[in-house]
C-alpha cells in the first residue's frame, strides 16, 4: 500500500483549496522575508554572548543593563514584525515579551559557560524590557502609519 502524501487529494481537509507550487514558493518567501531577520539577529546575540571577557566601554555602574535593553530592543521589534504577519489576531506584545524573556534566559544560561562572563537574573529582566520596548515601538509605528494612510 502506498503511503498518503500531501499530493494525495484524500489527505487535504474537505473544502480546502489546492495550493499551487507558485503559491507555496510565495508563502515560503514571505516567511523568510519576516523570519530570516529574527533568526539572523538571534545569531548575532548568540555570537556576542560567546565572546569571552567582554567589558562595557564605559565604567558606569550597571551600564551593561542599558546595553542589554538596547540589544533586545531590535529583537522585540523584529519578532513583532514577524509574528504580526503570521498571526495578526494574537496579542502581539504578550507573545513577543514572553519570547524575549525565554531567549534572554537561554542567553544568560549560555553565557554562564563562557569564560569571563557571568549570568544574572537582572540581565534577563533587562533583556525582557528591551524586547517589550521593541514591540511597543513597532506597534506605535504601525499605528502612526495607519493614521497617516487614513489622512491621505
Amino acid at each position: 500500500m502506498r503511503p498518503l502524501t500531501s499530493r494525495d487529494p484524500s489527505t487535504r481537509p474537505a473544502g480546502s483549496p489546492r495550493v499551487s507550487p507558485r503559491e507555496k514558493i510565495l508563502r515560503r518567501l514571505k516567511f523568510l522575508k519576516f523570519w530570516f531577520p529574527v533568526f539572523l539577529y538571534s545569531g548575532i546575540i548568540f555570537y556576542a554572548s560567546s565572546l569571552p571577557d567582554v567589558k562595557p566601554p564605559l565604567e558606569i555602574k550597571n551600564i551593561d543593563k542599558a546595553f542589554h535593553v538596547l540589544e533586545y530592543l531590535p529583537f522585540g521589534f523584529l519578532l513583532a514584525r514577524a509574528f504580526i504577519q503570521q498571526r495578526p489576531a494574537v496579542k502581539i506584545w504578550q507573545v513577543v515579551t514572553i519570547c524575549s524573556l525565554l531567549y534572554g534566559i537561554s542567553d544568560e544560561y549560555h553565557q554562564s559557560f563562557v569564560p569571563g562572563r557571568e549570568s544574572s537574573v537582572v540581565d534577563v529582566v533587562a533583556d525582557t524590557i528591551g524586547g517589550f520596548l521593541g514591540v511597543w515601538i513597532y506597534l506605535f509605528r504601525q499605528k502612526r502609519i495607519k493614521i497617516k494612510q487614513k489622512t491621505n
